[in-house]
């Protein structure tokens, strides 16, 4: 409320639903970014990095989610090789792979995002610089390094991969054409990787016939712009993306692994290249084990807090500690937490359109 003029108003908090709540959701995101861009990435050209696997094998990710996992670590060792065959030794380098399961208009796409050193640490602490131009070759060694891994762990056969390795087109694909050089760049890129799998820019809910319009740009593969979904059958599409509960679809590899960041303070090289937030989030870091090559890229609760009210200005540009009838600041009378108290409230808002009056406990009753 406003100890000035008396103006309270009643401000939600979170609903913890992280992956597709349009608020939470999208501060999430933005927290992240915030995240990547100021304590993870170095300071040195990146590339974002997008691989695809051919219709044949996106079931398998459905009825298997772990698999995103033995694919982000593939693809690490991939670049990784790659790397230290280019330069003739062997490289530190690091990267951050998203994966996600949605192309557009909802359709099962299960896809990787990842933002890419381009280059590494080599043991004198000299950053070499590895760009690269073809990728057919890349992408020919991803396309059997994958089936292999289909193929030991039994869920193709030995036809079903030599037919895989017959094809043409062969539905495996990389692209790399988007470069990472500034500070904007990280973080639109890091906001894009970790975004929800629908906008509600796109939809349009027709109550009268229970059916969800969707809008998009023109899309070749299904020749339209616009799709028509029933309601219940945009439900099946849309919840299908919703992660289950404890896998990780943003991992980090290499440099960026939460255990290796904890040492870049006896790397002076690294230091030089450090961005601006990384002492700072270094107190929070394990220093004693081995260095490992992945770590889930998670934000602290603490941290999620103490950002609420300047995600909620950088989202929706209204700050909810500025009072809305004469501009001065407001304080938290009270944080509600119990459920039923809470839908009192909203089904008092409904009514009136205002929140509760304000009791002060503190003052004697008469």
């Amino acid at each position: 409320m406003n100890p000035e003029c008396g103006h309270d108003y009643f401000r939600p908090f979170s609903c913890k639903g992280f992956y597709l709540c349009p608020s939470c959701s999208q501060k999430r995101t933005i927290l992240l970014a915030e995240h990547l861009t100021e304590e993870v990435l170095l300071k040195l050209p990146h590339r974002q990095f997008v691989f695809t696997v051919p219709k044949a094998l996106r079931v398998f990710f459905r009825n298997n989610r772990k698999l995103f996992a033995d694919i982000s670590r593939l693809i690490y060792s991939i670049i990784r090789d790659f790397y230290e065959e280019a330069a003739g030794k062997e490289i530190k380098t690091g990267m951050v792979i998203a994966h996600q399961t949605f192309g557009d208009m909802l359709r099962w796409n299960p896809h990787f995002h990842c933002l890419i050193l381009e280059g590494g640490f080599d043991y004198e602490g000299n950053f070499v610089f590895i760009p690269f131009s073809d990728l057919k070759k890349i992408t020919e060694y991803f396309r059997r390094k994958v089936i292999n891994l289909f193929l030991k762990n039994d869920m193709i056969n030995e036809d079903f991969a030599r037919n895989l390795l017959s094809w043409k087109n062969s539905g495996f694909s990389i692209d790399n054409s988007v470069q990472i050089l500034t500070d904007k760049a990280r973080v639109n890129l890091s906001e894009y990787i970790s975004r929800a799998p629908v906008s509600l820019k796109k939809l349009r809910y027709e109550p009268f016939k229970g059916r969800v319009l969707f809008h998009t740009q023109y899309n070749q593969y299904f020749g339209e712009n616009v799709h028509m979904f029933e309601a219940g059958d945009f439900l099946a599409e849309l919840t299908q993306h919703i992660p289950p509960k404890g896998i990780q679809y943003i991992r980090r590899y290499g440099l960026y692994a939460s255990r290796t960041k904890g040492k870049w303070s006896e790397h002076q090289e690294i230091i030089r290249h450090a961005p601006e937030g990384w002492k700072r989030a270094q107190n929070n870091l394990t220093k004693d084990g081995e260095m490992p090559e992945e770590s889930e890229c998670d934000i602290s609760g603490k941290a999620c807090r103490k950002a609420w009210a300047r995600l909620l200005a950088k989202i929706y540009e209204i700050d909810p500690f500025v009072c809305s009838r004469c501009g001065s600041e407001m304080k938290v009378i009270a944080v509600i937490q119990d459920v039923v108290e809470i839908k009192r409230i909203l089904k008092h808002l409904k009514k009136v359109g205002r929140s509760p009056p304000v009791v002060d406990y503190n003052k004697p009753l008469d």
